[in-house]
């Protein structure tokens, strides 16, 4: 077996990270582009000794899940040749194996569906990769820039904006091989939108940003590369009932959508917490935070990236919040400040939770544990760890919060066994 061989495959299941999975002479192929029942041939990309990567040429036999792909060459949309009620329960599926194989965990609740963003024009932020006077997106693993005209999944407010960014980029170009990135945030509430650049040249920066707000007035402040800004620093979404301000690389959902989909999630989950101490950990600007204070005694929140604990806490303070205590230490660390909580929401990134936080929720012994996960294979880790602490798993739910991606979210609710 060799690369660049083309092979006849029949898929079976669908893969964490988007794959499909089939079996040639007993080793695991991942199968790009391909569906679980179909017959494909595809050509091998990559082969070792445990598994072997490729890519679909050719669809022989169809899955019934099929559908035409909207936009040619565009890796951000690895799934968009799947129908997405198909896309829905294959990601159920892929975090089912997770928890089962990774986790080794038995008796699990059933998983429940949550449609969080619509299947299109659902992003409200967005990271471009310029090169020289080109702006797109790259694949993981890739230094080349794909540049897309018309994103479908991009809000059309925002869509509006890319499209007059380079108009302007092109005005006002890069020197041929500067590689840089713009960071734009589109407000859902009022159509503005901010931006942050870096390592753009200086000159070329502030050219860019006047020209870009010449041609699209809604385009209302840039973080230059400098890290001055020039006009707004945030624009305000509103969330659950309260205004946030945001910048152009705040972390906050991908849609209000979606945001508002995981805040209910969250809410179902921990119940009743008036008159309870809550703790958000990995709380960035405080997406979570600032809902739960509207509704608890006392929330902590706890954040390592200190722009974003003085995002939170500046919008604490615009919506009058003095029941919020915010931590700028790793959430490892912060945990050992604290000696008496009554529940924890936890949203860590993709690498999941740090082993010493699994023994600071063992000592404070909170009754109730909100886990939002990105990735499926850490949270099944993670959750091993916590039922060896006395936790039972009493609801999961699988949010779609990325459609036509393989990205995969969840809520999962441990109760402390009495």
């Amino acid at each position: 077996m060799q690369t660049n061989t083309e092979v006849e495959l029949h898929p079976h299941a669908m893969a964490q990270g988007g794959d499909a999975v089939a079996r040639l002479d007993g080793l695991a192929v991942f199968v790009q582009g391909a569906l679980p029942g179909e017959h494909v041939r595809a050509r091998l990309r990559q082969v070792t000794r445990s598994f072997a990567r490729a890519d679909v040429v050719e669809v022989l036999t169809a899955a019934p899940e099929r559908v035409a792909p909207r936009l040619a060459n565009a890796p951000h949309m690895e799934w968009q040749h799947i129908a997405h009620p198909a896309q829905m329960e294959f990601k159920r599926q892929i975090l089912v194996e997770q928890l089962q194989r990774i986790g080794k965990l038995t008796s699990l609740p059933a998983v429940v569906h949550v449609a969080a963003s619509a299947p299109w024009h659902y992003r409200n932020s967005a990271r471009l990769h310029g090169y020289g006077a080109y702006l797109g997106y790259k694949a993981d693993g890739s230094a080349h820039v794909t540049v897309v005209d018309d994103d479908p999944l991009l809000h059309p407010a925002l869509q509006a904006a890319i499209h007059t960014l380079r108009q302007a980029v092109a005005a006002h170009p890069p020197p041929p091989r500067t590689v840089w990135t713009a960071w734009l945030r589109l407000s859902e509430a009022n159509g503005t939108v901010v931006a942050a650049f870096d390592d753009l040249p200086n000159r070329v920066a502030i050219a860019v940003w006047a020209e870009w707000q010449r041609l699209q007035p809604t385009v209302v402040g840039v973080r230059m590369p400098w890290g001055g800004h020039e006009g707004a620093e945030t624009v305000s979404e509103l969330h659950a009932g309260i205004r946030l301000d945001l910048g152009a690389t705040t972390f906050f959902q991908v849609s209000q959508a979606a945001a508002t989909a995981l805040w209910h999630e969250v809410h179902a989950a921990i119940g009743d917490t008036s008159g309870q101490r809550v703790v958000d950990a990995y709380c960035g600007a405080g997406t979570f935070t600032l809902p739960l204070a509207q509704r608890s005694l006392r929330v902590i929140g706890i954040e390592e990236y200190a722009p974003a604990i003085a995002n939170g806490q500046h919008n604490a303070w615009s919506n009058g919040f003095e029941n919020v205590e915010w931590i700028a230490e790793p959430v490892e660390k912060g945990l050992t400040h604290l000696y008496e909580i009554d529940a924890i929401v936890l949203d860590p990134p993709r690498r999941g939770l740090h082993p010493d936080v699994i023994v600071g929720i063992a000592r404070l012994a909170p009754q109730r544990i909100v886990y939002v996960s990105c990735h499926p294979g850490t949270l099944a880790r993670d959750l091993q760890s916590l039922q060896g602490a006395g936790y039972t798993m009493t609801r999961i739910a699988c949010v779609d919060c990325f459609p036509q991606t393989a990205h995969v979210e969840s809520v999962v609710t441990l109760e402390r066994q009495a």
